[in-house]
């Protein structure tokens, strides 16, 4: 009882986190969409990236929704897609603190979801819950 317990939050986490990427991917496509049309070489050039940008994240969003209701039926594949999307978050996080376009109390609330599942999906209780 308690594992399917804690699967049903960590799968709820996953939804909210995905929720927040797409208003994330929004926002950065708006931005792309508004540079595209200004200028004539760089600011276009600027918007193209924040497009594909926008597009990457919400792919990461769609694979954490994607995670949450494989985990929900109890699929076994839900396992790869949870670490994938958490990894690919971790990395982009990374790469905002890097750039040094994030603080460290943004870098810290966009990590913590998928800090958290991946210690969970490498622990026992996680591998257990997703292997049957």
């Amino acid at each position: 009882m308690q594992r399917h317990f804690t699967l049903k939050v960590i799968a709820f986490l996953a939804v909210l986190q995905g929720l927040a990427g797409i208003l994330r991917s929004i926002n950065w496509l708006q931005t792309g969409v508004d540079l595209f049309g200004e200028g004539l070489l760089l600011l276009p050039l600027v918007g193209a990236v924040a497009i594909m940008r926008g597009l990457l994240i919400s792919v990461v969003a769609l694979l954490y929704v994607l995670f949450a209701i494989g985990a929900l039926l109890g699929k076994r594949w839900a396992r790869w897609v949870g670490l994938t999307a958490a990894i690919v978050n971790l990395l982009l996080v990374l790469n905002v603190v890097i750039q040094g376009t994030a603080g460290f109390t943004q870098a810290i609330a966009w990590s913590f979801i998928p800090a958290l599942l991946v210690i969970y999906l490498f622990s026992k209780a996680g591998r257990k819950a997703l292997s049957q």
